[in-house]
């Protein structure tokens, strides 16, 4: 009997792919009074557990990643994506690079932290009878902490900072997740030169493998980006500037797909006319509307610091933002922001968790503000401070959890407050 512990899409996946495969299961979480775990077999924790909780003094713990792939055929690849940062915007891009390259040839899924679960994929994988394919896996740091067989073909390592520390023990807990993915990968791991800076300066251990390729924002002999020459084994290969992509940060993103795309051998030149076609990734500063002169965007996908810091960095460098920003606590500090926000910001609303960091962000450096509970009130009263050009936006830096039911519920909410304007 295994026990699938939570009952969110995470949970009711898993138990999909257990009736499918003739598992038996029982499915609980902590609303259920469960005095001994002794009668299962295997407990499957959902990835938002912590380990501090005490399904895992029970031993019997296996990663949701472990229990779905060892029911992927053979001939299918995975690409993993992590990082603090920046990975949900890699992998859609990888996705749809690889879906470019390879149609008709086989099939490319996006699973994982992108809101499909691993074993939800699995699962229709499973159901078409496919025997080959690749899938491009959005992973986090609560999905691999404990992983011991799931095994990735390639994987990118976006960057690190901290974050999560609501989660994990302390950093050192969160890297060691982070490179337990890249110790599970057969044959390239991709890793921005920054994760070794951060680890030195942190004083945290690392014990660096072997089959990594470095890419990094200095120039150096092999993978490096200016910001909007992308320079791939020397050579430069892509431009930002012929994409419809912006910032220091994306050029970054673009460069680490660009590095998987010459270890998979596939052409540059084609290579360059995909990069050209993809959008960006929906909900990561997305522009949603333009109206009396003022641009909206809506950045929902925004859940850190570096996050928020990469929005402060897009659609100009003026004091012309509106911004909300709001959500749950991940320990995750601001104050090192000031500085932008005083150069960027023009006006703020705050809500949530972490508005007191916001509120003395806001109080330091002299910007108006308002608090307050409703995202309505909050766009109409930015609304009300509006000039020509100027950007409202929404980028919380934080998670969604205690407020709405995800990013895409956020997301959503924001875009109605947005229709019903004057």
């Amino acid at each position: 009997m295994y026990l699938i512990y939570w009952k969110g899409k995470v949970g009711s996946a898993i138990a999909e792919l257990c009736t499918y495969k003739w598992i038996p299961y029982e499915i609980y979480d902590d609303s259920d009074v469960i005095e001994s775990f002794e009668k299962y077999e295997v407990i499957i924790p959902s990835p938002g557990i912590p380990g501090t909780h005490r399904i895992y003094q029970s031993g019997k713990i296996l990663a949701e990643l472990d229990f779905a792939y060892q029911f992927l055929p053979k001939n299918f690849d995975i690409v993993s994506i992590t990082g603090t940062d920046g990975k949900s915007t890699t992998s859609w891009i990888v996705y749809n690079i690889l879906q470019k390259e390879f149609f008709g040839k086989k099939s490319v899924y996006l699973s994982g932290n992108f809101d499909i679960p691993f074993s939800a994929t699995i699962l229709e994988i499973l159901k078409k009878w496919e025997k080959k394919g690749i899938i491009v896996v959005e992973i986090s740091s609560f999905m691999t902490h404990v992983i011991q067989s799931f095994q990735s073909t390639y994987s990118i390592f976006t960057n690190l900072k901290s974050d999560h520390l609501n989660w994990h023990i302390d950093l050192q807990e969160y890297l060691d997740a982070k490179m337990n993915l890249i110790r599970h990968t057969t044959k390239k791991s991709i890793l921005n030169h920054q994760l070794f800076e951060f680890v030195k300066d942190k004083n945290l251990e690392l014990v660096f493998p072997e089959n990594i390729r470095i890419f990094q924002d200095l120039e150096s002999k092999r993978d490096w980006t200016n910001g909007n020459d992308i320079m791939i084994s020397g050579r430069k290969k892509y431009s930002l500037s012929e994409t419809n992509f912006s910032g220091f940060h994306n050029a970054m993103n673009l460069l680490s797909v660009g590095i998987l795309a010459s270890e998979m051998k596939i052409c540059s030149k084609r290579m360059k006319a995909y990069f050209s076609e993809i959008n960006g990734l929906p909900h990561r500063l997305e522009k949603i509307w333009e109206k009396n002169g003022i641009i909206f965007i809506e950045d929902s996908k925004s859940t850190s610091s570096q996050s928020l810091e990469a929005a402060l960095g897009s659609y100009g460098d003026t004091k012309n933002l509106l911004l909300i920003v709001w959500g749950s606590d991940k320990w995750d500090s601001f104050f090192h922001l000031s500085d932008i926000f005083k150069n960027r910001v023009k006006a703020m609303v705050v809500i949530g968790a972490t508005k007191e960091q916001f509120i003395s962000i806001a109080l330091e450096k002299n910007i108006p503000y308002i608090s307050t509970d409703s995202l309505k009130d909050a766009v109409d009263w930015l609304y009300e401070q509006w000039s020509s050009w100027d950007v409202l936006m929404i980028s919380p830096g934080c998670a969604s959890f205690g407020l709405f039911k995800d990013y895409l519920d956020r997301a959503n909410q924001f875009r109605e407050a947005i229709k019903k304007l004057p």
